[in-house]
């Protein structure tokens, strides 16, 4: 009796070491997160999103800063570079192969929508400066080439007061890290960076009287201006005393903030991230305060610009969240 209840043991057991393994096999040990240069609003993000993940799943989120997208999207198109934080925009053009991107990348795959960012202009709150129309014949860092999307956000912005690089003075600058150095050298009169970035309260913090964004100029022309130099941004109004650098209501260009990751992330990592992120999400805005906005309710989008991840689609069906409606996008978004 013993010997074959051992043996029904032995033979139940096969099927869950079998299992076992398989969902060890596919949930990595570690996975790299990919960002901005350190001391940018998106490695502030990425960091905080590691944080939380590593915390709650057996695997160790590595972020690794760079440069700008254009570094680490071509290792997430061949599997090297597991997850990354990056703008609508930048997901858009880099998977259509279009503006600043000479190829597609086709494996870049959405895991959450999460806050909208918001960029512009600043100067020191007592300079006479009082919209982007006054930088005109100002000093502007330019450039951008290790971030080639800033470039188009910094012209988006001063085409909304109808000007172009033309109408500055332009100080060529390699990547955000430069201009803010720049700025705080004296080297320009107005720096570029996103609302809540370690960089801005930085340059407040040493910056006599601190600083402030300069608001955009907004109107249904300045609106498709933008729109036609920076794909899927907006206008979009931050209140007052709310942030660094905004004292009174201040409209600035916004776009929405994508986690995305490999389509070769297996679906069982994928879809463990989103189901943290989902299940941990006051742990976000507690690791950084930006990521406050990282709600539930914002994870799926209509205006989604490149397809989900087939993990985190799981998972947002199971919470009742993903639509029929998506389930077109998202095989509209696949055939592009």
């Amino acid at each position: 009796m013993k010997k074959k209840w051992l043996e029904a043991i032995g033979i139940s057991l096969v099927p869950f070491v079998i299992a076992t393994g398989l969902s060890s096999a596919e949930m990595p040990r570690s996975v790299t997160l990919g960002t901005h240069a350190v001391g940018s609003l998106y490695n502030a993000i990425g960091t905080g999103i590691a944080t939380v993940v590593s915390r709650h799943t057996p695997m160790t989120v590595r972020v690794q800063p760079f440069a700008g997208p254009p570094a680490w999207l071509p290792s997430m198109d061949s599997g090297d570079t597991d997850m990354g934080v990056l703008t609508s925009a930048d997901a858009a053009a880099s998977y259509n192969g279009i503006l600043l991107y000479k190829r597609p990348f086709k494996g870049t795959r959405i895991l959450v929508v999460g806050g909208a960012l918001k960029i512009g202009f600043y100067v020191p709150k007592a300079s006479n400066m009082k919209s982007v129309a006054d930088l005109k014949g100002k000093k502007v860092p330019a450039g951008f080439p290790g971030v080639p999307v800033v470039n188009m956000g910094t012209t988006a912005v001063l085409a909304s007061a109808g000007l172009t690089y033309e109408d500055v003075v332009k100080v060529p600058v390699a990547d955000l890290a430069a201009a803010a150095q720049a700025f705080m050298e004296g080297r320009t009169e107005a720096g570029w960076h996103s609302l809540g970035s370690p960089a801005v309260e930085e340059a407040n913090a040493r910056t006599r009287g601190g600083v402030r964004f300069l608001p955009l100029v907004v109107s249904a022309d300045s609106e498709n201006r933008m729109q036609d130099i920076y794909p899927g941004s907006y206008s979009s109004v931050v209140k007052g005393d709310t942030v660094t650098g905004v004292p009174q209501d201040t409209p600035l260009l916004a776009n929405d903030i994508y986690l995305v990751a490999s389509k070769s992330l297996s679906d069982e990592a994928a879809y463990e991230v989103i189901k943290t992120l989902w299940e941990y999400n006051q742990e976000l805005g507690a690791a950084y305060p930006t990521l406050k906005e990282w709600q539930r309710d914002r994870m799926v989008s209509h205006k989604a610009f490149i397809p989900y991840h087939a993990g985190a689609i799981k998972f947002l069906k199971e919470k009742g969240v993903w639509s029929k409606e998506m389930d077109a996008l998202q095989a509209k978004l696949l055939k592009q």
